[in-house]
């Protein structure tokens, strides 16, 4: 959960939903528009109603009741679903939902709701580490576009951490915690023993689905590391993977804050040139607009048809 979302949570019964997309918006965070684009006979809002859906939140209202939670629980496990993704999916499903059938209600209605998905991919972090320089540095990433966890040994360290809405997870093995990482998650390694410094970036080259595997250290550090890697990797040229020292080379310093910063642009910029390759994906969602309104139209249509059948 990004800082700044229990602003949003306290007043979601109120919140108009485009309010909370602009919100949702500056905080890069992921969310679903849903809408209801048709209805036939009694139902709790009309058609154009809509309401905007987090993984901890919602704000405006589709009316409450049965059919506003079935809609909540979809878009919450499309958008968990949906964040565990590498590969671009469409941005937009629709639901068909009976008021009777589906949801128990006396009303007897029924309508399709679009739902829209904003902001999923993003890039992940995963830092190995809670120590000073982590402490400066999830703060920052936190503020970016991405979704940051933070894995240490030591709870101490993760309490500062969790208590701004940061995500951390307790170290147990260097196994166990390599092979949970998702493929495409950005690695920061930096943890308070070098031994598991070096058995994390071992197993994180070996598996080769990581974009960026950055180690904290001086030259000194990397030459050691590499030397054991060429010998224990399956190749050696998997070292090539490996980013040491880590951190913008414009930005200089030792402070844990200056590395902090070096290291965050160097992830900015990698996280820019990620949005870059999607460009053209983006461009053709942009300019897809009619396309999807006739078939939004088409879907109410089948609507209508299929209510005048159960009518009769």
């Amino acid at each position: 959960m990004k800082t700044g979302q229990s602003i949003l949570t306290s007043a979601s019964a109120t919140t108009h939903w485009l309010n909370a997309c602009q919100l949702l918006e500056q905080q890069g965070m992921s969310y679903c528009l849903a809408t209801i684009v048709a209805a036939v006979g009694s139902v709790p809002r009309n058609s154009g109603s809509k309401m905007v859906i987090t993984t901890q939140g919602q704000y405006d209202t589709l009316g409450g009741g049965s059919l506003e939670q079935q809609v909540i629980q979809t878009a919450r496990a499309e958008l968990n679903r949906r964040r565990q993704l590498t590969a671009q999916e469409p941005t937009i499903a629709i639901e068909r939902y009976s008021m009777a059938a589906d949801l128990a209600q006396c009303c007897g209605g029924a309508v399709q709701v679009l739902f829209e998905y904003f902001n999923l991919q993003q890039a992940r972090v995963t830092v190995f580490g809670a120590g000073h320089v982590c402490q400066a540095l999830a703060p920052i990433l936190n503020q970016l576009q991405c979704h940051i966890t933070v894995i240490d040994s030591r709870p101490v360290w993760l309490e500062p951490l969790s208590i701004q809405g940061i995500q951390t997870q307790c170290l147990t093995s260097a196994e166990e915690m390599i092979a949970a990482q998702l493929p495409g998650t950005h690695l920061v390694i930096m943890t308070h023993d070098h031994s598991m410094d070096y058995e994390l970036t071992l197993l994180a080259l070996e598996k080769q689905c990581f974009p960026y595997i950055g180690l904290i250290g001086s030259e000194g550090k990397k030459q050691r590391f590499t030397y054991r890697l060429k010998e224990q990797l399956s190749s050696p040229d998997l070292v090539s993977q490996l980013t040491c020292p880590i951190g913008h080379p414009e930005i200089k310093g030792k402070l844990p804050m200056q590395v902090a910063l070096s290291i965050a642009a160097q992830l900015s910029a990698l996280f820019e040139q990620k949005t870059a390759t999607h460009s053209e994906v983006k461009d053709f969602q942009s300019h897809s607009s009619q396309k999807k309104q006739q078939y939004l139209w088409q879907q109410a249509s089948v609507l209508y048809k299929h209510r005048s059948i159960e009518d009769k």
